[in-house]
C-alpha cells in the first residue's frame, strides 16, 4: 500500500524529451471538432507544432496568474527549480486530470485518457486527451 502522503501527490513525468529544441516559444493553441487540439510554438530558430487529437478537454492559464498552490508534489517542485527544461509532461494525480476523471465518470479510464501540461515561458497549458501527441519540428532559415 503507498503511504498517505503519495496516494494524494501528483506525478509529474518529462515526456518527448528533447523532441523540442530548448529555446522561448510564442505559443498559438487552437481547438476544434475539425483538427482537434494543435499547439503551435514559435521560436527564434524554431517552428513546432503539437497535434492532440480530439482533445476532452483544455486549460491555459497565463504564468503570472498561477497560485504557488496550483500544483503539488515533489516532482513538480524539481522541474520548477529546473527552469522546465522540458516542455512536455505527464501528470498523473493531478487536479485537472481528477476532475476530468469526476466529469467523465467511468470514461477516463475506459479510454486511456492522459493528463500532459505544456510549459511555454507564460503559459500553462493542461490538456487531457485519449492521443498520443504527434511533436513536427521545423527549422527556420534565417
Amino acid at each position: 500500500m503507498k503511504p498517505e502522503r503519495d496516494r494524494y501527490m501528483e506525478k509529474w513525468e518529462e515526456v518527448y524529451k528533447g523532441s523540442v529544441p530548448d529555446e522561448e516559444y510564442r505559443v498559438l493553441v487552437q481547438n476544434g471538432e475539425e483538427f482537434g487540439l494543435s499547439i503551435k510554438l514559435e521560436g527564434s530558430k524554431h517552428t513546432v507544432d503539437i497535434f492532440f487529437g480530439a482533445g476532452a478537454s483544455v486549460r491555459m492559464l497565463e504564468e503570472g496568474v498561477i497560485s504557488p498552490d496550483l500544483f503539488k508534489g515533489d516532482d513538480f517542485i524539481n522541474y520548477k527549480n529546473d527552469k522546465f527544461s522540458n516542455i512536455i509532461y505527464k501528470v498523473d494525480n493531478g487536479k485537472f486530470g481528477n476532475l476530468a476523471k469526476i466529469a467523465s465518470e467511468d470514461l477516463y479510464e475506459f479510454l486511456e485518457i492522459k493528463h500532459y501540461v505544456v510549459i511555454t515561458m507564460n503559459y500553462v497549458i493542461d490538456i487531457i486527451t485519449e492521443w498520443e501527441p504527434e511533436i513536427e519540428v521545423k527549422e527556420k532559415y534565417l
